[in-house]
């Protein structure tokens, strides 16, 4: 038995020491990425801030307020999309999307709408 695991395995063996390391990847891999947003995971809001640009049109709002969702909605797909999403932001813009949502009716799209800010803000690290 101690034959077997003195035995040299081939390959190269790399010891790292990784102090308060978030989201480590342990094991062997060729090829890996990984995008480690501290806590953060901006996707779910990037998708809320679409779908809202995408159905903002369909809701029957007045257009003062349609131009407001949306206008809403592009600062939170620009936070999302920033180098270092500030989950301070996220939350807000994600519920200013939600509250306008909620005003805007109760119609399927509206719906949807809200219950994606209601994943995307629950995703959030308090």
């Amino acid at each position: 038995m101690q034959d077997h695991t003195n035995r040299m395995r081939p390959g190269a063996t790399y010891n790292n020491f990784l102090p308060n390391a978030k989201g480590v990847i342990i094991g062997e891999q060729q090829h890996f990425t990984q995008n480690n947003t501290d806590g953060v995971d901006p996707t779910l809001f990037v998708q809320l801030a679409g779908y809202v640009g995408q159905v903002s049109s369909t809701l029957g709002m007045p257009e003062p307020d349609r131009v407001e969702l949306e206008r809403v909605a592009q600062d939170l797909h620009d936070e999302a999309t920033s180098e270092n999403p500030e989950p301070g932001r996220l939350r807000q813009f994600a519920t200013q999307l939600k509250d306008k949502l909620l005003e805007a009716g109760t119609t399927m799209a509206a719906m949807m709408g809200v219950q994606m800010a209601e994943q995307a803000l629950g995703a959030l690290v308090q």
